[in-house]
């Protein structure tokens, strides 16, 4: 099951850190407009430490320029997020992903 959309919570390792959760799922990294977060990546958090494991990762890196913000649906399995990561790349095309456009 692909649970409901989650955010709109500042994108900074603060607030990544103090979340305390492993879950799995898709991960929508952007910046707020008057109609909500507009994606500029999304990914796939599935391996130790789900979603925040990646979302530090990311914020280690520091390559998003812009993004300010992120949200997120939980799943059940690896193979759901997996296939829900690649249709909202899809439907987003974000700037920031390379793959799956």
């Amino acid at each position: 099951m692909i649970y409901p959309y989650r955010g709109q919570y500042d994108y900074n390792e603060n607030t990544v850190s103090n979340w305390n959760s492993d879950a799995i799922g898709v991960y929508y990294c952007g910046f707020l407009n008057s109609n909500g977060l507009v994606p500029m990546y999304v990914g796939l958090g599935t391996g130790q430490n789900g979603i925040k494991g990646r979302l530090l990762d990311h914020l280690r890196i520091d390559n998003w320029p812009g993004v300010t913000h992120f949200g997120f649906q939980l799943c059940d399995n690896a193979k759901e997020a997996q296939d829900w990561e690649a249709e909202e790349i899809a439907r987003y095309k974000p700037k920031y992903n390379t793959v799956g456009k």
